[in-house]
């Protein structure tokens, strides 16, 4: 073969070639359909399961806000978790609320935002004015 019939070859021939072989392969074959099915049976019914967590007997400390706090917070949070958070201010504790409700889904009322924030803040808060100047630790700038 010359070298413009083996160019000519090698330009049309292997994809022609190619694409044949592709056609055929995603053609259905009742030999290769059938074998293929005959371990498929009917869908397996798994029983339902329904999990008791246990509840925390822990509560939050009385004030005003305790009621909200013990029972939004409560869902997913130990008191543990949330008390030993970084100390931070009313408007910190109402943008993790806010967090909370938008991007997880905790059913905390929006109208309870600014209460739960106000206890959280009286029982965990930045309590100088140094400290409040200094960068957010909600916004990921502090330390």
């Amino acid at each position: 073969m010359n070298r413009q019939a083996l160019r000519l070859f090698l330009m049309w021939g292997i994809p022609v070639v190619l694409g044949v072989a592709a056609v055929a392969a995603m053609m259905p074959s009742d030999g290769l359909d059938s074998h293929r099915n005959a371990g498929v049976g009917r869908p397996v019914k798994l029983p339902v399961v329904d999990a008791k967590l246990p509840v925390s007997a822990e509560r939050f400390p009385p004030g005003p806000g305790s009621d909200i706090a013990n029972a939004q917070c409560l869902i997913c949070h130990s008191t543990g978790m949330v008390t030993r958070q970084p100390p931070l201010t009313e408007q910190e504790w109402a943008t993790i609320s806010n967090k909370m409700r938008v991007a997880y889904g905790a059913p905390l009322p929006e109208k309870d935002v600014d209460a739960l924030a106000r206890y959280l803040y009286s029982i965990n808060g930045k309590k100088s004015d140094r400290a409040a100047a200094a960068p957010s630790v909600v916004d990921m700038q502090g330390s």
